[in-house]
């Protein structure tokens, strides 16, 4: 309902920004705990777009920016990237922007470039580049707030337990994760005990505010600390993705020129 609730505003907030800096949005979306499916009553709206400028400021010396940010007095965070810096973000297997295109929560898109962009995010994950960004989020997470700390702030063990779930989800289907937490959890095998643990901090993270500190919990931290050890040990067993770009150049020319690109020039 809070979603419902803020949509109108989050279409009339794109509009101000298409208007103040000349870009058109074709992919809008809403991320982080909205978008993983455990947000708390006061979780801010963490809305995330990508957006094609005209053909020519493509031309420039100089051209514009490309991404930018900006928070506003309703909770809501806007960040946006240009078309270009998505292509390129796609080469790299940027699994932010992978969980952006496959998140739950909609806000606008255009079909045919919203469709495109789902399809290179097939063709362009790359399961140990993967890999090893959510062994970064987790053991960050793991090292800084939760390994020997008496009395961990409970919902870090949402944010570690969420990328390491994701990173058994990659090993078991070689394939992006789903950015609802729940999906990824119900694609591989946790234990019962395990499974109680991580189900019980989710409701408590929906139903109350944001979650203080907590005692230890040695299921969890036991589950953690060896789900990042078997991450460790998966990256380096996973062989790099060979790419190519072609169809990443086709996507920006589309994007951009529309129906007045045609195939193998530039009109």
């Amino acid at each position: 309902m809070a979603v419902d609730r803020v949509r109108p505003l989050v279409r009339e907030r794109l509009r101000v920004v298409e208007q103040e800096r000349d870009l058109r949005v074709v992919f809008a979306c809403e991320s982080g705990s909205r978008a993983w499916g455990f947000a708390s009553e006061d979780s801010d709206f963490d809305v995330r777009f990508i957006y094609v400028r005209p053909a020519e400021a493509y031309l420039r010396l100089r051209p514009p920016v490309d991404a930018f940010d900006q928070q506003d007095d309703n909770d809501l965070d806007l960040a946006g990237w240009d078309i270009r810096k998505t292509a390129e973000l796609m080469r790299k297997s940027n699994s932010a922007l992978f969980e952006w295109l496959g998140s739950p929560i909609i806000y606008e898109q255009d079909d045919e470039i919203s469709s495109r962009l789902v399809e290179l995010r097939n063709l362009y994950f790359d399961p140990k580049k993967s890999v090893y960004h959510y062994l970064s989020l987790a053991g960050g997470i793991w090292s800084k707030y939760i390994a020997g700390n008496p009395a961990p702030v409970r919902k870090k063990y949402l944010y570690a337990i969420r990328p390491l779930a994701c990173i058994r989800f990659i090993e078991k289907h070689m394939c992006q994760p789903p950015t609802l937490f729940e999906s990824v959890l119900n694609g591989i095998e946790v234990g019962g005990e395990v499974r109680g643990a991580i189900d019980r901090l989710v409701d408590d993270k929906k139903q109350n505010r944001e979650l203080g500190s907590g005692v230890v919990d040695s299921v969890l931290n036991a589950w953690i600390k060896s789900e990042v050890e078997h991450g460790e040990r998966l990256g380096e067993s996973l062989s790099p993705v060979d790419i190519t770009y072609k169809e990443l150049d086709g996507l920006i020319a589309d994007s951009v020129l529309g129906r007045r690109r045609v195939i193998g020039d530039l009109v």
